[in-house]
């Protein structure tokens, strides 16, 4: 499992330095590791034919969902789009937070969880569960990736609105390492970092781009940020 160094501040790219690069690409990946970045935030969706691929959204733009498309097809219509195994093997040397997404209003909702059982396979087959944090808005399906390996991180993302301190406690109840709030949710920072500390777990802000917001939330002591600049964010806190 991933372990991380006393008094961390974990930069991370938004789907790779994804200000100066298109997201999610092996570009934006590499990219954000030569700026410096410590890792890096990617999507993960299933195909048709059941490949992962990594894209946020999920349709592409002229030919529909992600869902009921070949891997195949998906290459013939937007060439620049990666499978999951060839984003990893861009972030060698990079932590990575693999976002599963799996919402019950998208096409590709997978009742199931099978993409967090082949994410998970795949990590393990590969060597990388000591290198990767996986996530996902959906409980249901962190808890199925606590269940599946009790050797790889995992994280609760929460978006903007919801209670951080109540989320985070949930989180730890239910085994995870980490919570991923948006940035608007931290209402009181450094009680709620403290907390996290208090319970040995992670907390990592998105997406966060602004330099003064960045030098606080690393002064309030928290584990990190992940942020579509992870040069600037690096620069503010250097």
């Amino acid at each position: 499992m991933l372990t991380l160094p006393p008094d961390p501040f974990l930069v991370f790219g938004h789907r790779g330095a994804s200000a100066h690069a298109r997201e999610n690409s092996v570009a934006a990946f590499r990219l954000a590791a030569d700026q410096g970045a410590d890792g890096v935030e990617l999507d993960v969706r299933r195909t048709a034919d059941g490949a992962l691929v990594v894209h946020h959204d999920p349709a592409i733009a002229g030919l529909g969902a992600i869902i009921e498309r070949t891997e195949a097809e998906l290459r013939q219509h937007e060439p620049a789009i990666v499978s999951f195994a060839e984003a990893m093997a861009a972030c060698q040397g990079l932590i990575v937070n693999v976002e599963i997404k799996n919402s019950p209003l998208d096409p590709d909702f997978d009742a199931d969880d099978g993409v967090a059982g082949d994410v998970v396979a795949w990590v393990h087959d590969h060597d990388w569960a000591d290198r990767v944090v996986i996530s996902s808005f959906n409980p249901a399906t962190v808890d199925r990736v606590r269940q599946l390996s009790s050797r790889i991180a995992t994280g609760q993302l929460i978006d903007s609105g919801a209670d951080a301190a109540q989320q985070l406690l949930a989180a730890h109840q239910r085994g995870h390492n980490a919570l991923h709030p948006h940035i608007t949710s931290l209402a009181d920072t450094p009680e709620l970092a403290s907390i996290a500390t208090g319970l040995g777990m992670w907390l990592i802000a998105w997406t966060v781009d602004d330099p003064e917001t960045v030098r606080a939330l690393r002064d309030a002591g928290l584990t990190g940020v992940i942020s579509n600049d992870p040069a600037a964010a690096l620069a503010a806190v250097a």
